[in-house]
């Protein structure tokens, strides 16, 4: 029916902070004091299943896995500023239980679009794993991703070495959802927001290894 009660959307929303969670908790085991590097070139990532693939950051760890499990992962990191990617079935799930990708694109105005509607509900996602996560005027905005319906969000946050500056996007891929978070010190924003509108930009359906 494309109708979907809160009650199931909230279930659905914790069905991914539970594929979440590992990931999360890697995140922060993963925290260094190493300095951030600015990348000027790129290279491409394909994630092994094939769900999706995007420029990297040359010269940045990447770190991936999942591609048999719920949870499939990516992770950019250098220094205190990292890049993931999750692929998981609960933001396909959500999405057709509102009426899937048709929906999206035939929705009346951008806030009636499913993809809108789970990336507002996954901000409580973001508000457990940031401490005083914030989101600036503007957000959420519709950005042009060849994965599939997509929305972004800037926010400021805090961290144990500082404020965090950073973007959340959500975006309904072809047989998985997927959440980004781009995150690095306040102070490195100015640099790296280009490099992680990069990453945004070129996210699209990878091919199966």
């Amino acid at each position: 029916t494309g109708v979907i009660t809160m009650n199931r959307l909230g279930a659905l929303s914790r069905l991914w902070t539970i594929a979440a969670c590992p990931l999360t908790l890697a995140a922060l085991a993963g925290c260094t004091a190493q300095p951030t590097v600015i990348p000027t070139s790129y290279t491409a990532y394909n994630s092994k299943a094939g769900t999706f693939a995007c420029d990297a950051p040359q010269g940045w760890e990447m770190t991936d896995g999942g591609e048999r499990g719920p949870v499939e992962w990516a992770k950019f990191t250098s220094g205190a500023a990292w890049i993931k990617v999750q692929a998981t079935d609960a933001g396909s799930l959500m999405s057709d239980a509102m009426g899937g990708r048709d929906a999206d694109i035939n929705a009346p105005t951008p806030q009636d679009a499913p993809v809108h509607h789970i990336h507002v509900s996954n901000m409580e996602l973001a508000q457990d794993e940031f401490s005083g996560y914030t989101e600036l005027p503007g957000s959420p905005a519709v950005f042009e991703c060849s994965l599939g319906p997509a929305r972004v969000s800037e926010f400021t946050a805090s961290g144990f070495g500082g404020n965090l500056h950073g973007y959340r996007a959500t975006i309904i891929g072809h047989k998985r959802g997927v959440r980004v978070n781009c995150v690095c010190a306040d102070a490195d924003w100015k640099a790296l927001k280009p490099v992680y509108d990069q990453v945004l930009a070129t996210l699209t359906r990878g091919v199966q290894n």
